[in-house]
């Protein structure tokens, strides 16, 4: 098992957003967790990203529990292991397209000649190669959504949290990201997904609703 919560609690301003919330993502899943705006999501997504330490409740990644670890050791873990899609991009607005997607490969020690073959792969397969050069703030916000996802693809993680990725995509790029998804899957990576659309059909190993705090299998 890739990643497994166990009645996981979040507490955010009294108010309670994860009431013993649990899932499993194995390799090779997709799982998708459906709700409605604000109902925690997000939070959910940064919990399983090891980004947030849940108030109570278990964390475990690939058979560790990681709940209490500190938080160096957190940062590995997602670095090596763990590629986080935000939906609001979080590009670094001085660094060029090519360079937002390369940063987790430098910080890995790649070779040069090897990032390049990497990310060109990974830009033509999400169809935007030839935006290499530009900066975020020339990129209309769906080649901004696209370009955060090859960031979080280029490393080939275990765990892809992939927190409302299809968000800003038109019909055509959103089936194409999604392609990419399922080859990963393939391959054996585990996934994760968010989504407010509640009739979702993404062909996916399980989906959930988060209501009240509770994840239900849908």
């Amino acid at each position: 098992m890739v990643l497994k919560l166990v009645d996981v609690y979040k507490y955010i301003g009294g108010d309670v957003i994860l009431n013993r919330a649990g899932l499993e993502v194995g390799e090779g899943e997709i799982i998708v967790v459906k709700g409605r705006s604000g109902v925690g999501k997000t939070t959910l997504a940064k919990i399983a990203s090891l980004l947030v330490k849940p108030d109570r409740g278990s964390v475990y990644f690939m058979g560790r529990d990681v709940t209490s670890i500190n938080d160096h050791e957190r940062s590995l873990i997602r670095l090596s292991k763990i590629g986080y899609i935000d939906q609001e991009y979080r590009l670094l607005p001085r660094l060029r397209v090519y360079e937002n997607i390369e940063l987790p490969l430098a910080l890995l020690g790649y070779p040069r000649e090897a990032r390049w073959k990497i990310i060109m792969k990974v830009m033509e397969l999400l169809e935007i190669k030839g935006l290499e050069n530009r900066f975020p703030h020339e990129l209309s916000g769906g080649q901004r959504q696209r370009v955060a996802i090859a960031r979080a693809l280029v490393k080939k993680p275990a765990l892809i949290v992939a927190d409302e990725p299809f968000s800003n995509l038109d019909e055509y790029s959103a089936e194409r990201v999604l392609g990419v998804f399922k080859e990963m899957a393939k391959d054996g990576t585990a996934i994760l997904i968010t989504t407010t659309e509640m009739e979702a059909e993404y062909g996916a190993t399980r989906y959930y609703v988060l209501k009240g705090g509770r994840l239900y299998v849908d």
